[in-house]
């Protein structure tokens, strides 16, 4: 016969690990903030070749034409140059949001429901939106 009533185990995680846990999660609830704050980089982040570069390698392509070797078309591979003040270049940012976009929306949802959505607002995932404070407690001993 039962005695009725319910058998409860309580799982505690040891000191060394609980600890950097923790920091670790209030660490991650004050970075939530600064994510709406985040600015990506549209910038150039490698340098194209400069007018004298160009001009280099099509003298050797001529050479190597004229010599029956082959020529190498540099233009044929590479995305088009961008100018952004004066700097040319070339930046990920259009393949960035490109790739952005082949995301299904389904996905993009449910991603941006952890955190701050493009138009600011609060994920219902989010940490502060939770029923319940995280809190590790452990109680007894540790490290069994």
């Amino acid at each position: 016969m039962s005695k009725g009533g319910r058998e409860t185990q309580e799982v505690i995680l040891p000191e060394f690990f609980e600890t950097p846990l923790q920091q670790g999660l209030g660490m991650a609830a004050d970075l939530v903030p600064l994510q709406s704050t985040f600015i990506p980089d549209t910038g150039v982040q490698v340098a194209a070749l400069s007018p004298q570069e160009q001009l280099s390698n099509q003298y050797t392509d001529m050479a190597a034409q004229s010599f029956g070797m082959p020529t190498v078309d540099t233009s044929s591979y590479l995305p088009p140059v961008q100018n952004m003040g004066g700097i040319q270049g070339y930046s990920s940012a259009p393949m960035t949001e490109q790739m952005i976009g082949n995301i299904p929306q389904p996905i993009r949802d449910y991603t941006e429901s952890f955190g701050i959505a493009p138009d600011g607002t609060i994920g219902e995932r989010a940490p502060q939106n939770q029923p319940v404070a995280l809190e590790m407690q452990g109680g007894g001993s540790r490290g069994k």
